[in-house]
């Protein structure tokens, strides 16, 4: 493991030793929320998907990538349907990943899994600086992921992950 490999991991793990502000979150009362529309078609960002992994929307929810992580860096995308249920298929050989912190910003192509077949769903490549600021999201970086399906780029952005350890960062 490189130095920059080593730093990112190091950065990451003391996130989730450290822990973040345990404080409970207000609920807004039913007055607040009235007014609200809902536009995610029967789906919570926050569940799993079929493969397990996050969600994330792209477009104006049209399709869904669902992202897996793991703690080698490797990350693993599907294409998912509007209702981020079933696998969809696009010619697109790779999706793009594109990170921000400060004023740094930096783009990764993750490949897929079938490159020679004409449709694709699933695409991974092992990047552990990229995985480790996909964990940082909501905590100075952005992030966002883009595929072409058909004519037409999708993109989303990702948003802040709860690790199942009983609050959000």
């Amino acid at each position: 493991m490189n130095t920059i490999s080593k730093v990112c991991f190091i950065i990451a793990t003391s996130f989730l030793i450290v822990g973040c502000d345990q404080s409970v979150p207000e609920v807004p009362s039913e007055a607040e929320t009235a007014g609200e529309v809902d536009d995610h078609q029967g789906h919570d960002h926050a569940s799993e998907g079929p493969h397990g992994g996050h969600i994330l929307g792209l477009g104006d929810e049209e399709y869904h990538l669902e992202w897996i992580h793991d703690d080698s860096g490797k990350l693993t995308f599907y294409l998912l349907d509007a209702d981020a249920k079933a696998d969809v298929q696009t010619s697109a050989n790779f999706i793009e990943i594109t990170t921000t912190r400060k004023e740094e910003t930096k783009t990764v192509k993750l490949s897929t899994t079938t490159p020679d077949a004409a449709e694709h769903n699933k695409f991974e490549a092992i990047n552990l600086e990229t995985t480790v600021e996909l964990g940082l999201v909501g905590h100075g970086v952005t992030a966002t992921a883009s595929v072409k399906i058909g004519d037409q780029e999708y993109t989303g952005e990702f948003e802040h992950q709860d690790h199942g350890h009983g609050h959000a960062h």
